[in-house]
């Protein structure tokens, strides 16, 4: 059980990372378990692709300015 725990918890600094929401030190600790344990590597890896692939891959769709406006408007009446 121990293991998996490690593993959610480096997997969690992992996205922190990718997020940049980690300081310098706690990357380069990340970036040290990742040399030190190849399944870490592995999943490092695989995180990388798997953003690239959505950067590249999913459109996002278009919205007018009118929406936007909208949006806000219907929050300031609600709140």
């Amino acid at each position: 059980m121990r293991i998996l725990n490690d593993y959610e918890d480096f997997r969690k600094k992992v996205d922190m990372m990718l997020d940049k929401a980690l300081t310098k030190e706690a990357e380069e600790q990340v970036l040290k378990s990742v040399e030190n344990n190849p399944e870490y590597e592995q999943l490092l890896k695989n995180e990388r692709d798997f953003r690239a692939f959505v950067r590249g891959q999913v459109v996002r769709p278009k919205v007018t300015p009118e929406f936007i406006q909208s949006i806000k408007d219907k929050v300031r009446i609600h709140h």
